[in-house]
């Protein structure tokens, strides 16, 4: 199958992990998120642990990426990211647990069109909820992806992950 250069986001189609999915041909390059996709996900979106989403072109799954609720202390967050008036020790976020791209997909746009659904579905949330962060713990290769979206290193961060944030709010205010 030939592949555009990038895959124009209209020509894909999100929808919620269920039990008709085929997953078995979905391959990452990273053992440990394939076997989440496969194992995991269904199971943890039916216990209301984590919800995954995938996304398909011409019925091929290209990706996916699974959200849950998180905090993240404020000690974590620079300075300027702070708000002084609110006593609260910890700020409510959505985390991106799990993002993947299906490796016949990298470099087509598709990890970029996942961070825009994800920033939609943050936006929505936020309009309904209390939550002005996004998180992510990111895998060292995958930090440069992140920034280029706004997300920043988390201070005091000392993981085999890298702990990053974007103040969704604030970025908005910036658009």
């Amino acid at each position: 199958m030939e592949l555009p250069d990038n895959i124009p986001k209209e020509q894909l189609i999100f929808s919620f992990l269920s039990k008709t999915d085929k997953l078995s041909g979905f391959d990452c390059s990273e053992s440990e998120l394939n076997e989440f996709l496969v194992q995991d996900a269904l199971d943890n979106q039916i216990r209301n642990f984590s919800v995954t989403r995938l996304l398909y072109w011409k019925n091929n799954i290209t990706g996916y990426f699974t959200l849950v609720n998180d905090c993240i202390s404020v000690d974590n967050l620079e300075n300027v990211d702070r708000q002084d008036d609110i006593i609260y020790r910890k700020y409510p976020a959505l985390k991106i647990a799990r993002l993947a791209t299906d490796k016949n997909f990298e470099n087509k746009g598709i990890g970029t069109h996942m961070i825009d659904e994800i920033f939609y579905i943050t936006f929505r949330i936020s309009n309904s909820v209390g939550c002005r962060i996004l998180t992510v713990d990111s895998k060292q290769n995958s930090v440069t992806f992140y920034q280029k979206f706004g997300f920043k290193i988390a201070t005091n961060s000392r993981r085999e992950t890298i702990p990053m944030y974007l103040d969704f709010h604030s970025a908005l205010k910036h658009e």
